[in-house]
């Protein structure tokens, strides 16, 4: 098993080395630009729209949300799943959030603005919460505007956002031992007024008329996506599924998985159709889903924070 997963391991690796050399006289890839005129100016009603597991892309667009109100606009806020996609068109202005995920936008999200009715030139804008430094951000954010101009919006901006990492497998076996751990002080004070500072940045574009251009960058992450990312890291995955003497049947892995992947009734995932976002594993309240990754029985994400005596701070705006 070993010798398999390690020569797995060595093969994606090699695969990503041997592409660098082909893409590397090229700085950007297709740049990303309206299609239509920008059909307003004025923001009097916006939506605001995120796909989070772990909880920090719904703080970073609830933080969003009620600064645009403070702005004087009428906000729709909330996750994608929760949100009417047939009255998207009637806004002014559409923001759309999420995690950086395989270096990427999930595809949930993706999916979500590609079956967007036509914007017609709505003005639209991109954030993402990522964990690390590395982890691709621009061109995740890219990929939300990229589906949205599809769709005839106008993009405005984008935005990435940065907090401590929800990984399961940062922290697996004896990784939980380093402390302090990277990034547990973010989002701090300074992160939540760069959030305020982007909506602010969004409607003045908008004001001014000014849609925006962007370009996704060839980077060595972007080139992991091309090759499976998800597939090669599920490849490592021994176990996963419902521990039934632990589990209280409260639906929250069914809520979280964007797969549709949980069976209650059978305490069972199916793996194929598993996308490996961590949710079930990350938000169970009961730690009733077991995954192991190598050997190593992970732990999910607020669990981990307990172990930690980390707690993450909330903007002033949203205790109430």
């Amino acid at each position: 098993m070993d010798g398999r997963r390690t020569f797995l391991k060595k093969s994606a690796m090699a695969s990503v080395a041997l592409a660098v050399p082909t893409v590397a006289g090229c700085a950007c890839l297709d740049t990303i630009r309206a299609k239509v005129p920008l059909k307003t100016r004025q923001v009097n009603r916006a939506l605001v729209v995120w796909y989070s597991q772990t909880g920090s892309t719904r703080r970073y667009g609830r933080e969003l949300a009620a600064t645009l109100q403070n702005e004087g606009v009428k906000v729709t806020a909330g996750n994608l799943r929760e949100i009417d996609q047939k009255t998207a068109a009637s806004y002014d202005l559409l923001v759309v959030g999420a995690p950086v995920f395989y270096y990427d936008a999930p595809s949930v999200v993706q999916q979500w603005a590609l079956s967007l009715p036509d914007l017609g030139g709505m003005p639209v804008a991109a954030y993402v919460s990522f964990g690390g430094p590395e982890g691709n951000q621009h061109n995740a954010a890219c990929s939300i505007l990229e589906c949205l101009v599809q769709k005839n919006g106008v993009p405005m901006a984008q935005k990435a956002f940065m907090n401590i990492g929800s990984y399961p497998l940062s922290w697996a076996g004896d990784k939980i031992k380093k402390t302090p751990w990277k990034h547990q002080n973010l989002p701090d004070r300074q992160t939540y007024e760069q959030v305020r500072q982007y909506a602010r940045h969004v409607l003045e574009q908008v004001a001014k008329g000014q849609p925006a251009e962007f370009s996704k960058k060839i980077t060595l992450r972007e080139i992991s996506t091309y090759f499976g990312p998800i597939w090669w890291t599920k490849r490592s995955i021994e176990k996963h599924y419902i521990v039934k003497d632990k589990c209280i049947a409260c639906g929250t892995c069914v809520e979280k998985c964007p797969a549709q992947a949980i069976d209650l009734a059978s305490h069972s995932v199916n793996q194929e159709a598993c996308v490996l976002c961590f949710g079930c594993l990350n938000n169970c309240p009961a730690q009733a889903m077991y995954m192991e990754y190598d050997g190593v029985r992970l732990i999910g994400f607020h669990e981990f924070l307990k172990l930690k005596n980390i707690q993450i701070m909330e903007p002033a705006e949203l205790k109430s």
